[in-house]
């Protein structure tokens, strides 16, 4: 794997899972905007809770790709080798993530999501001490090493 796979790699498995978490993220909300009654059964609730959700994110998210393929498109022209590949990936990874997300991931809502789901209050909260305490943790780490780092480097150059 050369250096432009490598850092696609990088970049690309952020950006291929955010379409999906887009509607995942609508399909709960489907739940949030619809008082819950009791009457449907859990399969009819899924197919519209999915289909709530596409109606209300798709557009944005597919709008969303259509941009970013197009934006990539004068890479594939590029001189520079490792540009016009980086435009290839990014317009390939962008297509399949798109496919799979208006597919798969609508076929797998509407099939086996909880029909009947609501966040209880504090869940934001909990999620975002969450996030925080990743990243306090992963600068700590990152100023650990750069300070051990630096002690290799002063041992190295005496």
């Amino acid at each position: 794997m050369g250096a432009v796979e490598a850092i696609s790699l990088s970049i690309l498995v952020g950006s291929s899972v955010d379409y999906c978490l887009h509607l995942v993220e609508g399909y709960m909300l489907a739940g949030e905007t619809m008082p819950y009654a009791p009457g449907p059964e859990p399969a009819a609730e899924r197919q519209r809770r999915s289909l709530e959700a596409v109606n209300h994110v798709g557009v944005a998210i597919v709008s969303s790709a259509v941009t970013t393929v197009i934006s990539t498109v004068p890479l594939f022209f590029c001189v520079i080798v490792p540009f016009a590949k980086f435009g290839q990936i990014v317009a390939i990874n962008t297509a399949v993530s798109i496919l799979f997300t208006l597919t798969v991931t609508v076929a797998m809502l509407a099939f086996m999501a909880p029909a009947h789901f609501s966040r209880p209050p504090g869940a934001v909260l909990k999620a975002s001490l969450a996030v925080l305490t990743a990243a306090a943790l992963g600068a700590a780490l990152c100023w650990v090493g750069g300070q051990l780092g630096a002690l290799d480097w002063q041992s190295v150059s005496t």
